[in-house]
């Protein structure tokens, strides 16, 4: 009896680890992204740490495929982000009040929008990330 609990403990422990892969990324003093990509082709993204293992209360829900770009006006408390993905992936929101979606056949508004004279816009954060490859990219201008 005791080496079937303790076959089924550790199966449950390694289906908890290989569950919980994330990345907290600091974009500066008060603005911190995680990148939670769980079994069945899933990743949630918050706009601040998260730990838990349970789903967050605001979310974007996206695949671990995807590549995004969030921009967020520093400015403006009450504009929580702007989402670029850009590839034709599903992106579901939840929680968050304001927020604008660009889909990659939309790339020309969104640089139009959010870019000056091919550069980043001051007083925004910028992140991009490759969420299969874990490759990100962040800038901030002030």
């Amino acid at each position: 009896m005791r080496t079937i609990i303790k076959i089924i403990g550790v199966i449950a422990l390694l289906l908890l680890v290989f569950d919980q892969s994330r990345s907290i990324y600091r974009l500066d003093d008060s603005h911190y992204i995680t990148v939670w990509k769980r079994l069945g082709n899933k990743c949630f993204i918050t706009l601040d740490k998260h730990y838990s293992i349970f789903k967050p209360s605001k979310y974007i829900e996206t695949t671990n495929d995807n590549f995004v770009t969030i921009v967020i006006d520093k400015q403006h408390a009450n504009s929580d982000f702007v989402l670029y993905s850009r590839q034709d992936k599903a992106v579901n929101i939840v929680g968050y009040q304001s927020k604008i979606i660009y889909n990659n056949d939309e790339y020309d508004e969104f640089k139009k929008q959010y870019y000056e004279n091919n550069n980043h816009k001051i007083h925004h954060l910028y992140f991009s990330i490759d969420i299969k490859e874990k490759l990100i990219s962040k800038f901030s201008e002030d």
